[in-house]
């Protein structure tokens, strides 16, 4: 009887311990974060399964697994629970392919829903922009407390006021580089200003002749005569807009100057109100003809035009007045600058 007591007991536990697993107490699974986790998402409604989901956004109900392994903070796929927000991915579109229809008695069909994805991206408040003009400067940093040649989180500077505008103890500000930007797109010479943010400060005191400042969040290194303006409030959710009109638009430079700019890279294209955040477009690399020969002749179908390759895709971040600055979101080729944006 004692033995079988404590058989008992043990299965007991073991019901408790699997039902703990189950309501999700067991395990540590990081959920969405908006504004900082980058990614897209969409927030449940009232009725919504995953199942119906994998439908509405990709025209398969058998697609919803995928849903499922992207959210690994929801432990039963057949409870999921108005206002929280999943991750969901965006499928490409497939090739239309030909097929036999048949005729039928036509039937009232519904209109269609419209589904509405977001993005998120971490950041949003520091990515560069380029403008035709250069914003105007607050002041610059004059020196680290204790002459630090690099400054970062943490570090106390002076600042050196320009008189363009005030620097309040207690309000944020952002340190920021330009650099002038002169390009070769599209046969034409594109002049901008980039500015480059490195960092958020907070004044602590403003005296006659200069101010002190505590570096709140670094994303770069700081130096000396680096500038100081006013902090740059983004939207760090966007709307997801996936067919927008057409535009006709090059890849500038990517923030950091890199060659080839992959996936998740900063970068900016030169069309400024043309375009607006959330919107995405694909990218195209001319497909162009070549002669390995070591005599290359002249042949009457040189002339001939190939269809450009899509080499990948990107999200529009923030607007400017000549330029936009945009994330790829994928790349099938190295993106490079000149590439064109439709």
């Amino acid at each position: 009887m004692r033995n079988q007591g404590t058989m008992i007991a043990a299965f007991a536990l073991t019901i408790w311990a699997v039902a703990l697993c189950s309501t999700g107490f067991a395990g540590d699974y990081k959920e969405f974060i908006i504004g900082e986790d980058s990614g897209f998402y969409y927030t449940i409604q009232k009725g919504d399964t995953l199942w119906d989901l994998s439908e509405k956004f990709y025209s398969s109900q058998w697609d919803w697994p995928g849903l499922w392994e992207m959210n690994d903070d929801i432990k039963n796929p057949h409870q999921i629970y108005p206002g929280k927000k999943i991750r969901v991915f965006l499928k490409e579109t497939p090739l239309l392919k030909p097929k036999i229809v048949t005729v039928r008695e036509t039937k009232e069909k519904k209109p269609p829903i419209k589904i509405e994805t977001s993005f998120s991206i971490s950041g949003m408040d520091h990515i560069g922009f380029l403008r035709k003009k250069a914003q105007p400067s607050l002041g610059s940093i004059i020196k680290e407390k204790d002459d630090k040649l690099m400054m970062s989180t943490n570090n106390i500077i002076y600042i050196k006021p320009s008189g363009k505008g005030p620097l309040v103890p207690g309000r944020i500000y952002q340190i920021f580089t330009t650099s002038d930007v002169k390009e070769k797109i599209n046969d034409k010479t594109f002049k901008a200003v980039k500015h480059l943010i490195k960092a958020q400060v907070k004044i602590l005191e403003h005296k006659q002749m200069y101010a002190t400042a505590l570096i709140t969040n670094a994303y770069r290194p700081v130096y000396k005569n680096d500038l100081i303006m006013e902090y740059y409030k983004r939207d760090s959710i966007l709307t997801v807009e996936e067919e927008p009109g057409p535009i006709d638009a090059r890849i500038i430079c990517s923030e950091d100057d890199n060659i080839m700019i992959n996936d998740y890279r900063i970068a900016f294209i030169d069309a400024g109100t043309k375009v607006k955040p959330g919107q995405i477009y694909s990218i195209f690399r001319k497909n162009k003809l070549t002669d390995n020969t070591l005599w290359p002749l002249k042949k009457k179908n040189d002339a001939i035009q190939l269809e450009n390759l899509e080499s990948g895709k990107l999200i529009v971040l923030h607007t400017e007045d000549i330029a936009s600055t945009v994330m790829i979101l994928s790349s099938t080729y190295a993106i490079h600058q000149d590439d064109m944006v439709n």
